[in-house]
């Protein structure tokens, strides 16, 4: 499995929506297996490695090792 950790720096996430529209911004041509949300953090899980688009300095996009 593919983890990634998307953050917000000075705002938060929309979480009235599972997954929220940064996903899609941030991974437009892939599909999560899950997404787990909070207002401070989304975490995405993938089958295949994905490459996040660049939505500048504000969006904090991190891989999550597997175990």
């Amino acid at each position: 499995m593919n983890k990634y950790s998307i953050t917000l720096i000075g705002m938060a996430l929309d979480n009235s929506i599972n997954p929220p529209a940064i996903v899609k911004a941030l991974f437009p041509n892939a599909s999560p297996l899950s997404v787990e949300l909070s207002q401070d953090e989304c975490t995405v899980t993938f089958d295949t490695p994905q490459t996040p688009a660049d939505l500048g300095p504000l969006v904090i996009v991190t891989i999550i090792p597997n175990p």
